[in-house]
C-alpha cells in the first residue's frame, strides 16, 4: 500500500508541475520548461483610443487583461515596430498605422496579441526657434550666422533672431538692452551660442550643437498649438495681437513671448574665418571686418517679459483661441545707446513655451512682418 500511495503522490506532483509550466523549445533544439506566472490562455489588449494626434501631448494608454479580466500589463512586454515600449502610455513618434503588440514576459508559448493604432498629424506646422547670441565685435560669430542662413534657406520653419551682447569694451550698437538677463537665464557663457528652443539639450546646456540633424529632428515633432500674428504701424510704433489656438486640452503651465526684431542692418562684422569654411566656400570672403555685413533678426524689444508672460491655464482647451494684444515703440534703448527701427524692416516673432520645471522648451513659433497678417498654419 505504501508503494502504491507513493506512486500516486509522484504522479499527482508531476501533473501539477506540468500544469503550472509552459514548455518551449530552446534555440539549440532542446526542450526548456519555463514557469508561467500567468493563469490564462490568451492576452487581451485594450487601448484608450485607436486614433491619436502626434503633438507631444496626446497619448494612448495600453492595458493588458487575462481571461478573467485581471490587469496583467506589468507581466507583459509591449512592442511597437519591433521595439519594446518602456511605458504603457505611448506618445506617437511617427505618423500612420502601427501595431501595438503584447507578449507575456515569461510565457513564450502564450500567443501574443495586438491592437492597431493610427497616428495623425497636428493641424499646425512645427516651427523651431534659435536665438543667436552674437556680436559685431565677435570674430567667431559669423560661423553660426553662416550656418543658420544656409539652413533657413531650405527650411523656412526654422526661425531665428539675434541677441547682440558682449563684454565691456566690445562696441556693438545693436547690443540688446537686457542681454545680461538673457545670458543668465540660458547659461550663455561665450559667443557664439545659439539658444535652441529655450530647452536644455542632452549636454545640460541650452545651446545648439551646430548640427543640422538636431534641427531636422525638432522640426519633425508635432505641434500642440499654432500662432497667428497681425499688426499695423504708424511709423512710430507697432500695434497688433497674437492669437494662440490650442490643439490640446491641458493644465500644463505655458508662457508666451512677443518680440520685435529688425532686419537689414548693415554694420561691419569682425570675421576670423578664411575664405574656405570646412568643405564649403565661406560666403563672407575670408575678410575682416566684413564691411557690408547684413544683420537680420536683431532683437530690439519685447512686449512681454523677456522670459515670458503666463497664459491663463483655463484658456488651454482644444480648439480655443486666446488673444494677446500688444503695442511696441519702434525706438528705444540699446545696451550702448538708442535705436530707431525702420518699420519696413521689422517683424514680430511670437512663441509659446513650457513654463514648468520639466523644461519642454518652445512648443511653437510664428513670424510675421510688421503691417501684415499671418494666419494659423
Amino acid at each position: 500500500m505504501k508503494k502504491i500511495s507513493l506512486s500516486a503522490s509522484l504522479f499527482l506532483g508531476l501533473f501539477l508541475f506540468l500544469a503550472s509550466c509552459k514548455k518551449t523549445t530552446t534555440p539549440n533544439g532542446g526542450d526548456n520548461v519555463i514557469p508561467c506566472v500567468l493563469s490564462t490562455d490568451s492576452l487581451h489588449v485594450q487601448i484608450s483610443t485607436d486614433t491619436v494626434t502626434k503633438n507631444g501631448f496626446d497619448f494612448i494608454r495600453i492595458t493588458v487583461y487575462d481571461d478573467a479580466g485581471n490587469n496583467i500589463t506589468s507581466a507583459c512586454n509591449l512592442l511597437l515596430g519591433g521595439l519594446t515600449l518602456i511605458d504603457s502610455i505611448y506618445y506617437p513618434a511617427s505618423l500612420g498605422n502601427a501595431n501595438i503588440i503584447a507578449r507575456a514576459k515569461d510565457c513564450s508559448t502564450l500567443p501574443s496579441t495586438f491592437k492597431t493604432i493610427h497616428s495623425i498629424a497636428s493641424p499646425f506646422s512645427q516651427k523651431i526657434l534659435l536665438e543667436d547670441c552674437t556680436g559685431a565685435w565677435c570674430g567667431y560669430c559669423p560661423r553660426v550666422a553662416f550656418q543658420l542662413e544656409n539652413y533657413k534657406a531650405s527650411h523656412p520653419n526654422c526661425i531665428s533672431l539675434a541677441v547682440h551682447g558682449g563684454g565691456s569694451g566690445n562696441v556693438d550698437p545693436m547690443k540688446f538692452q537686457y542681454y545680461p538677463t538673457f545670458n543668465s537665464a540660458f547659461q550663455v557663457g561665450g559667443y557664439p551660442t545659439a539658444v535652441f528652443n529655450r530647452k536644455k539639450q542632452p549636454d545640460g546646456s541650452y545651446g545648439w550643437s551646430e548640427s543640422n540633424s538636431d534641427l531636422d529632428a525638432a522640426l519633425k515633432l508635432g505641434a500642440p498649438l499654432g500662432l497667428a500674428i497681425s499688426s499695423t504701424t504708424d511709423g512710430l510704433s507697432v500695434t497688433g495681437s497674437v492669437k494662440v489656438k490650442f490643439g490640446v486640452t491641458t493644465t500644463k503651465a505655458m508662457k508666451i513671448v512677443v518680440a520685435l526684431v529688425e532686419n537689414g542692418i548693415v554694420y561691419p562684422q569682425t570675421n576670423y574665418y578664411s575664405a574656405q569654411y570646412g568643405a564649403t566656400p565661406y560666403i563672407y570672403g575670408g575678410v575682416s571686418p566684413v564691411t557690408n555685413f547684413v544683420h537680420n533678426g536683431v532683437l530690439r524689444r519685447t512686449s512681454t517679459n523677456l522670459l515670458g508672460d503666463a497664459i491663463p491655464v483655463n484658456q488651454e482647451t482644444k480648439d480655443n483661441i486666446w488673444e494677446l494684444p500688444f503695442t511696441m515703440s519702434l525706438s528705444g534703448n540699446t545696451a550702448e545707446g538708442t535705436y530707431s527701427a525702420i518699420p519696413a524692416n521689422c517683424s514680430i516673432v511670437a512663441f509659446v513655451m513650457d513654463a514648468t520645471t520639466t523644461n519642454k522648451g518652445v512648443y511653437n513659433v510664428q513670424y510675421a512682418t510688421v503691417g501684415s497678417v499671418k494666419n494659423f498654419d
